[in-house]
C-alpha cells in the first residue's frame, strides 16, 4: 500500500457522521424547508436538544427569561441562531483533539473552525450577502481534512516543510506534492462519504484554491476569506498558518482594505469572547 492509498484508507477510521445532522444540513439545502421541520428532525435527539437549551440560556444570547424547549428557542433566538448551534455543538467530536502534525494543540482546530464560521456570518453582512446557515456549514468544517491527515503530515513534516523553502511551494502545495493529497481534498472526499450537499463540498475541497472550483464561487470564495481572515486574527496556524497561499483576487473581488479587515478581525474578537463559555465541550 503506497502512502496515498493509507492516507484514503485512514478515512474509513473516522466517526460516523450523526445522522440527525446530516437531516438538518439537507433540509437547510431545501428552500421549501420551514423552522418546524428542523425542530421535527432534532427534537427527539435528547443531546442535541440539551446543548441547544444550554448555549440558548448563556450569557451569549442574554435572554431575560430561560428557553424550555426548542419551539420556543425557535422563536427565541430564530432560525439560523438555531441550526448554527445544532451545527456547532454536533460537529465538535470531529475537531477538539491534538493536530500534531499541524502543531495545533487540543481545542485549537475547533477554535478555528468556530472562528471561521463566524466570520462567514460577519463578513456576508459586511458584503451585503444574505447569511445561510450554508455560509456557516462550509467554514465550520473546512478544515475536516486535517483529523484524518494530522498524523500523515506529522510523521512527513521535514520533508514538508523542505519543500516549502527549497521549492517555493505552499504548506498544502508541498502536503500534496509529499503525500499525494491535501487537507482540502481530503476533505471534500470526507464529504462527499458523508453524503454532504455539493456546494458545502466544493467549499471544503477548494477553501485553499478557490479559482479553481467549477461551480459556487462565491460560496468558495467566502469560506477561502474566511480561513484567510481566521488566520491573520491568530486563530489555527500552527505548522501551516505562515506557508500559506493568500490569493490577491479575492481580497480585490470583495474590494476589501485593511481598515475592513482591523474591523471584522474587532468584531471576531467580541464574539469569540462571547462563545469562549460553551466553545469548550469535552
Amino acid at each position: 500500500m503506497n502512502l496515498l492509498e493509507a492516507v484514503l484508507q485512514s478515512v474509513t477510521q473516522l466517526p460516523p457522521f450523526p445522522a440527525v445532522i446530516q437531516r438538518v444540513l439537507q433540509l437547510v439545502e431545501d428552500p421549501k424547508t420551514s423552522a418546524r421541520d428542523v425542530v421535527e428532525v432534532i427534537q427527539y435527539d435528547q443531546s442535541i436538544t440539551a446543548n441547544v437549551l444550554m448555549v440558548c440560556n448563556s450569557a451569549y444570547f442574554a435572554l431575560h427569561r430561560p428557553v424550555h424547549s426548542l419551539a420556543e428557542a425557535l422563536v427565541r433566538i430564530g432560525f439560523n441562531n438555531l441550526v448554527e448551534i445544532i451545527l456547532t455543538r454536533g460537529t465538535s467530536f470531529l475537531f477538539f483533539q491534538a493536530c500534531q502534525g499541524y502543531q495545533l494543540p487540543s481545542g485549537e482546530l475547533w477554535r478555528h473552525s468556530v472562528a471561521c464560521a463566524l466570520l462567514s456570518q460577519i463578513l456576508a453582512d459586511r458584503l451585503k450577502q444574505k447569511k445561510t446557515p450554508i455560509q456557516f456549514t462550509a467554514a465550520l468544517l473546512h478544515d475536516v481534512g486535517k483529523v484524518v491527515l494530522a498524523g500523515f503530515v506529522r510523521d512527513h513534516l521535514e520533508e514538508i516543510r523542505t519543500r516549502v523553502q527549497e521549492e517555493n511551494l505552499s504548506f498544502v502545495g508541498a502536503e500534496k506534492a509529499t503525500l499525494g493529497i491535501d487537507h482540502a481534498e481530503l476533505g471534500g472526499r470526507i464529504a462527499e462519504s458523508w453524503n454532504f450537499p455539493p456546494d458545502i463540498v466544493a467549499g471544503i475541497r477548494y477553501h485553499h484554491t478557490p479559482f479553481l472550483a467549477p461551480e459556487f464561487h462565491d460560496l468558495v470564495s467566502l469560506t477561502y476569506l474566511c480561513d484567510v481572515v481566521a488566520l491573520m486574527a491568530g486563530t489555527g496556524g500552527g505548522a501551516d498558518g505562515l506557508s500559506t497561499d493568500g490569493a490577491k483576487e479575492v481580497m480585490e473581488q470583495y474590494a476589501l482594505a485593511a481598515q475592513d479587515l482591523e474591523e471584522v478581525i474587532a468584531d471576531l474578537n467580541g464574539r469569540m469572547n462571547k462563545v469562549e463559555g460553551f466553545l469548550k465541550v469535552p
